[in-house]
């Protein structure tokens, strides 16, 4: 792929491999303080061991890469129990003195000193893990199959792949939550770690920012390592080798290198940044649809959803995945954001505004806004998006066999049998999307489910492509073999629109301008509560502060009901905010750290 040659800063941290006795005790000490899936920690180690004895134990070092399998969320609601769509105009949280609302709602809450997106500190110790694991585990000094010298060289390879995706994954990461605009005016991004750090190197721990591209380009750069290294296609069962086959799910693929790279890219190339372009997005993305196909899989059945997709971690539509939970599954998503009282005994945590519910196209695929949809306001929840049942819970909408009642009086409302005002809608609605039904929190009667958290899917590479093509070369024209149009007609034949027809909405779409809107409509309800909506307005820079609106329902008593939109807040994001803060602790360690504007 052609792509841009960025000259990187030096950072003057390059040191050379010590493998001396206080550095093989430094990770020791390290690594006996955590625990890992796998069988990595020999409890008899002790300070007394030398470099020698070390290698005959080459799972403490294999433990540092194990160790920054960390930064990859294990749930989608890892925000103190909140999703982070609830700091955006997609939800609003019923935790009123938790994070996500009072950073939506709080003047002055967001800060340097008080972050709650904030995850410097645990990247940058799983950076150093990885470049310790990367200096010392891939020079083959260390044997992991001493016996067997072929299966040894493979399995090398398979950890140098890995290595290398979570130092892009990570740097990427922190990224998105704090690469920016600095005090300066230089669009900066964040100090990059590649190398060991001798922490009695002064110089070397006096770190400064490198520039956004800078950034862009390592990241790119390791995802291309990554994929040339030994990483498989896919982990399955049609292989008899144990480093591959299915036990392995979870870990990077070279597709999920490519989706990855996808994302970097795209985002590099948004408003908010510009240090790359919309036709690199688009070749990238286009390189990962190459492998996974042109045709999403359809596990999107609405009355099956959940076993088909939502509580389904073999399914086609994963790229890559970390499971919550034991081999019994859980049920702490439930136990949040069920609807309280009436059987379901949840919490409600996340409310699903009424701007997302209107974001909804209707089932032959035209906006609620559009006079030939059929949008009826007294009858709102009818004939619409397939998607919508499958992510909002509604008023009259069936769910484990009990009819959700949020109308004033209803079932699952203020003053019901188990229902307050700390555990019930602020909305009108209630989350569905992820929500199992076989998940029982009933006492007496406490039923687990898989769930997990999908790093990438398909659906999110053809709405890369889809916006970057659209970008560089308009709707309609082949950007590297597809089109922008077929990308985002792909994602809504899956999602059920126009079902049995053609869509006629889309066809109606003839222009860039009007094409960018509906495909950043189809990636905030396709991807809403994975975590986009957040860091897309922000990439985008978008009004932060759309007020955010719910609903009250009155039961009419015979079947009807009356709906009264409600205004419930006005979100208090600066314009400044589009990027976000650096640790004002770390701001105190060195005077190189330059702060992003406004904060």
């Amino acid at each position: 792929m052609t792509q841009k040659t960025y000259t990187k800063k030096s950072l003057n941290h390059n040191v050379a491999k010590t493998y001396n006795m206080r550095s093989i005790v430094f990770i020791m000490l390290i690594l006996f303080g955590f625990t890992s899936c796998e069988d990595y920690f020999d409890p008899k180690l002790t300070n007394e061991r030398t470099f020698d004895q070390l290698l005959e134990n080459p799972g403490i070092v294999r433990g540092l890469l194990t160790y920054a399998y960390r930064a990859i969320p294990a749930s989608y609601n890892a925000y103190s129990g909140d999703f982070l769509d609830s700091a955006t105009d997609n939800a609003l949280s019923n935790n009123l003195t938790g994070n996500m609302n009072r950073m939506v709602s709080v003047d002055g809450f967001w800060t340097a000193v008080v972050n709650p997106i904030n995850s410097w500190k645990f990247r940058y110790d799983d950076l150093k893990n990885i470049n310790q694991f990367i200096e010392i585990g891939l020079d083959g000094t260390i044997l992991y199959y001493k016996s067997n010298p072929e299966r040894d060289e493979a399995y090398r390879e398979r950890l140098k792949g890995e290595a290398y995706f979570l130092r892009a994954f990570i740097h990427f990461d922190l990224l998105t939550r704090y690469g920016g605009i600095d005090q300066n005016g230089e669009l900066m991004g964040i100090p990059l770690m590649t190398s060991m750090i001798d922490i009695n190197d002064t110089d070397a721990l006096n770190l400064s920012r490198n520039t956004y591209a800078e950034c862009v380009q390592q990241i790119i750069d390791d995802l291309d390592i990554a994929i040339s290294a030994g990483l498989p296609e896919a982990y399955n069962n049609s292989t008899t080798d144990p480093d591959f086959d299915l036990t392995n799910l979870g870990r990077p693929t070279t597709v999920a290198c490519k989706a990855l790279k996808s994302r970097v890219l795209l985002y590099a190339a948004s408003p908010a940044f510009g240090s790359s372009t919309y036709a690199e997005a688009a070749e990238a993305a286009k390189e990962a649809l190459d492998v996974i196909g042109n045709t999403l899989p359809d596990v999107y059945q609405v009355d099956n959803i959940s076993q088909t997709y939502f509580n389904n971690d073999l399914n086609d539509e994963l790229i890559m995945r970390r499971v919550s939970g034991n081999q019994n599954g859980n049920n702490e998503l439930e136990q949040g954001h069920f609807p309280p009282g009436a059987g379901l005994e949840g919490n409600g945590r996340c409310n699903p505004s009424q701007n997302l519910v209107d974001a909804f196209p209707m089932a032959n695929g035209y906006p609620i806004t559009n006079g030939t949809s059929g949008y009826d306001e007294n009858t709102m929840y009818e004939s619409r998006d397939p998607r919508f049942y499958m992510t909002v819970m509604h008023n009259g909408q069936t769910f484990k066999g009990i009819t959700i009642e949020t109308f004033q009086g209803g079932d699952h409302m203020t003053g019901a049998p188990g229902v307050t005002v700390e555990n019930s809608t602020r909305t009108g609605y209630y989350l569905r999307k992820w929500m199992s039904p076989k998940a029982n929190l009933v006492g007496g009667n406490n039923v687990k489910d898989t769930h997990y958290n999908a790093l990438f899917r398909k659906a999110e590479i053809f709405l890369n492509f889809a916006e970057a093509a659209n970008e560089a070369n308009g709707p309609d024209a082949s950007t590297f073999g597809m089109s922008a149009r077929e990308a985002i007609a792909e994602v809504r034949r899956r999602a059920g629109l126009a079902s049995g027809g053609t869509d006629d909405y889309l066809a109606s779409i003839t222009s860039k301008e009007d094409m960018r809107e509906l495909i950043k409509n189809e990636r905030r309800i396709e991807l809403c509560f994975e975590g986009h909506r957040f860091f897309d307005l922000r990439r985008w820079k978008r009004d932060l502060n759309t007020t955010i609106t719910g609903v009250t329902i009155t039961d009419n008593g015979d079947g009807t009901f009356d709906y009264t939109r409600k205004n419930i807040i006005n979100p208090s994001y600066k314009s400044f905010m589009i990027y976000g803060p650096l640790p004002f602790d770390e701001l105190l360690k060195t005077q190189n750290i330059t702060q992003n504007q406004g904060w």
